[in-house]
């Protein structure tokens, strides 16, 4: 055994029946279909039945949601934890186990037929019809009949809309109370988290409230521009009006600041350049600055959340409940969180899959765009996989459940968006903790302006530099520069979200364009994994019939890719074994009856003693019996036709060195890395080799770069750990796996990978973009304020509508192909 994964320590099988000699490996016994987790056979005809009475009890109850009684025993109770054996029992016997036990019922023991044709009734099989029955008893506490569900099920009444009778004004007040309570409770779990408070664009409503009140104050300022020929009174009041109308909310927002304590933000800038502007008589000015700054706020504001809208629908893709079935068609309603392994879930057409899972009965299509980024429908039907949160299409869909909720595929991109929300890009971080130590200096050096340059130039009066201080004020606001490059990271998570590529936060995504290198995993990386027997090297004792039975029975209860290759190979059931261990990266031992077999690789063999191993170029699985070589089997596997594109593409974005690491030879190996474009190879390397050769190889990089590791997150959590940048592939991988990688990519396609990094190195130019352009536009308005040509109205014009060009040069990331 060479191949490239950490093989999962298992327990030894215990012991068994003694099995045969070589001569006679046809016993029946499928010792593998008891620990594989394969679909489940059943009947069409039982099948059948139990569709039948659910589709009649959906009539009688059309769309009536069913809970669980209250009073039911154990309704809430996780489930018992059950040992790997008894657990792998209970998987063959999972069609009898939720029978009913009653002697009035006979026949529904005849519609389950043997899962291999055996003859029934057999004395070695009454174990597990006896855990079956014990299983079934618990079940039944668990799933009420359903009549009697439906009986005590009411229609929930439909919440009453609280708004409901208010005016405009109150509706307005009261959707600004519940959006401040949402930002205290925002602020209060980022202080917890010591992260900084999300913006948090307007609502509908107060976009509204805000056009309204700033239309107004639009009035009042043109009547007073109109008035103030004839009465400067009327004017002033007039102006007083208007700047009232605008400045209350900026001075709200300023001491709800203070009490949180942050005392320097936009708002306290454009307050005080508003205010002390009116104080030097430009009263029309003073409104002026705050109606744009309004505008600007309420135009940026409406594209942040149209950007957020279509982030959100990403997201908004978990059902709220799972239709669970008994053996009798009795439903019940839970939580996904609540579904069991091997629990029967019924899906009907409109609705998305609440677990991940294997199809029993039913057609259709499956809409999985929201987790892969496949905008195309696929098909459906018996014994496919689907993942929970896919939207399906067709037929009454029966499936049963392969995972618990919290190992599924939307669970791990569930985790990563949870752990990435506090993981921010350095320039990201910068421009956000720059900006809040940038103000406190601006104050300063305003004051500085209006009070030393008058002590040197007596030609110009002390007001005009307090008017240029104050115009400063308004320059230096950083509204754009806070919303533009935090949006730009966003809109980038969203758009890689999109192709089904999942980043942890901003990090991630300036990792992913700072790339040198890139490290990739062999099998099922850059080959498809589906390894088969290309040929069997047999000897004078052993021909290749009987070297392929001594493989899959001494391999049968290993996980590896290339002991399923070689089980998969043997068309038979392969005999029962008394004793298993395996060691990781190399091989197994089992023992038959009194007999001794060894199956690995070659290292495995020179460790053990066994005399004459030959040599095989290739993927060779070497056979030793007692002690003895016996034949060895070759397996090969076929290259991803995509990986030579993906390589090409990332190395044309940037990437200087790629790398192989596995646990293969060198021949497959080599042939691999010719056929892609890999650059250097590492083979013949153990589980823990690979963890040390990736830290060596983090040490050789290119310094203006990171590194990446690309694997399937089976069994290199250790890798994608070390890597800058661990990217996991496929949906294959664990709860560790999501924990480990920093990019989650639900499919196997390669070119996903150049993909996130044409869409990463996009993103963070246009974040530097608005960075730069901020700052440029900023300085040149600072030396013209100075020197008197900038008025505090043009400068807050500026700010706006930089602020407006930034957030929609941001936006466009989600159009990036």
């Amino acid at each position: 055994m060479d191949e490239k994964k950490n093989r999962p320590e298992e327990q030894p099988a215990g012991n068994r029946e003694e099995g045969q000699t070589p001569q006679n490996m046809g016993a029946p016994e499928d010792l593998l279909a008891q620990v594989s987790a394969g679909p489940i056979a059943f009947s069409d005809d039982f099948v059948e039945n139990i569709l039948s009475d659910l589709e009649e009890s959906a009539s009688d109850f059309p769309e009536l949601p069913v809970e669980p009684l209250s009073a039911a025993p154990n309704a809430g109770s996780a489930p018992a934890q059950v040992p790997p054996q008894e657990a792998e029992e209970e998987t063959d016997a999972a069609p009898q186990e939720e029978l009913p036990q009653d002697e009035e019922q006979p026949a529904a023991e005849e519609d389950v037929p043997d899962e291999e044709g055996q003859p029934e009734a057999a004395e070695e099989e009454e174990l597990p019809e006896t855990e079956g029955e014990t299983a079934e008893e618990e079940h039944a506490e668990d799933l009420p009949p359903l009549d009697e569900n439906l009986a005590l099920v009411q229609n929930e009444p439909e919440q009453p809309d609280e708004t409901e009778g208010m005016s405009f004004i109150e509706r307005a007040r009261y959707h600004a109370r519940m959006r401040r309570r949402e930002q205290t409770r925002l602020r209060r779990e980022n202080a917890r988290r010591g992260g900084a408070e999300p913006y948090q664009p307007m609502s509908m409503m107060d976009v509204r409230f805000t056009s309204v009140r700033l239309a107004v104050a639009v009035v009042f300022l043109l009547l007073g521009l109109l008035l103030q020929r004839t009465s400067d009174t009327v004017a002033f009041i007039l102006y007083l009006i208007a700047y009232l109308i605008t400045v209350l909310p900026i001075a709200a927002n300023v001491a709800r600041n203070f009490t949180h304590g942050k005392y320097f933000d936009e708002y306290l800038l454009i307050l005080v350049s508003s205010f002390g502007a009116f104080l030097l008589g430009l009263h029309a000015e003073a409104s002026v600055v705050l109606i744009l700054h309004g505008v600007g706020k309420m135009i940026s504001d409406l594209v942040l959340s149209s950007t957020h809208k279509s982030l959100s629908q990403q997201v908004d893709f978990i059902p709220e409940r799972a239709s669970v079935v008994n053996m009798q068609g009795e439903e019940r309603q839970v939580t996904p969180a609540e579904v069991r392994v091997d629990d029967f879930v019924l899906v009907r057409t409109g609705e998305r899959i609440p677990i991940d899972g294997i199809v029993l009965r039913g057609e259709g299509t499956v809409d999985d765009t929201v987790l892969t980024g496949d905008s195309e429908p696929v098909a459906v039907v018996k014994n496919a996989k689907v993942l929970a949160g896919s939207l399906y299409t067709g037929s009454l869909l029966l499936l049963r459940a392969t995972a618990k909720f919290e190992d599924c595929a939307v669970s791990q991109i569930m985790r990563v968006q949870e752990e990435g929300a506090g993981r921010k890009a350095s320039l990201e971080d910068s421009v956000m903790h720059g900006a809040s130590r940038f103000i406190p200096v601006i104050v300063v050096l305003a004051i500085l302006l209006s009070v030393i340059p008058p002590l040197f130039n007596s030609s110009t009066p002390m007001q005009n530099w307090v008017y240029r201080a104050l115009t400063i004020l308004v320059v230096c606001c950083p509204t754009a520069l806070v919303i533009s490059v935090p949006l730009s990271f966003m809109g980038g998570s969203g758009r890689l979200s999109q192709k089904g590529i999942h980043v942890k936060g901003s990090e991630a995504v300036e990792k992913m364009a700072e790339l040198r290198m890139v490290v990739f995993d062999k099998t099922g990386t850059l080959t498809e994994g589906n390894l088969r027997v290309k040929e069997i090297h047999g000897t004078q004792d052993f021909n290749q019939e009987s070297i392929l039975a001594l493989a899959a029975a001494a391999e049968q209860l290993s996980r590896h890719p290339v002991a399923r290759a070689v089980v998969s190979a043997y068309q038979s059931a392969p005999q029962k074994i008394s004793e298993f261990e395996e060691f990781p990266g190399r091989g197994v031992r089992a023992r038959i009856g009194n007999r001794n077999l060894l199956v690995g690789n070659r290292r495995l063999m020179v460790s053990r003693g066994v005399k004459g191993v030959p040599d095989i170029r290739g993927t060779a699985v070497y056979v030793a019996y007692e002690g003895d070589y016996a034949g060895a089997i070759v397996l090969e596997d076929t290259v991803r036709p995509e990986a030579a594109e993906a390589v090409s593409g990332l190395k044309s974005q940037g990437v200087l060195r790629t790398v192989i690491l596995t646990g293969d030879t060198e021949l497959p190996t080599q042939q691999t890395a010719d056929a892609v474009g890999i650059d250097t190879v590492h083979y013949g390397l153990l589980p823990e080799e690979k963890a040390s050769k990736m830290e060596f190889l983090l040490r050789t990089i290119p310094t203006d770069g990171t590194a990446a590791y690309v694997g399937d997150g089976v069994n290199d959590i250790e890798e994608l750990k070390l890597a800058d940048v661990g990217v996991a592939m496929g949906v294959a991988g664990s709860q560790e796996s999501a924990d480990a990688a920093n990019v989650l990519i639900m499919t196997n396609s390669l070119t996903r990978l150049s993909d996130a990094m044409r869409v990463c190195r996009r993103t963070h130019n246009i974040a530097l973009q608005n960075m730069v352009l901020v700052l440029a536009i900023k300085v040149i308005l600072v030396l013209l304020t100075i020197l008197g040509v900038t008025s505090m109205w043009q400068a807050i014009a500026a700010d706006v509508l930089l602020t407006i060009l930034t957030v929609l040069n941001a936006a466009r990331i989600l159009g990036i192909k």
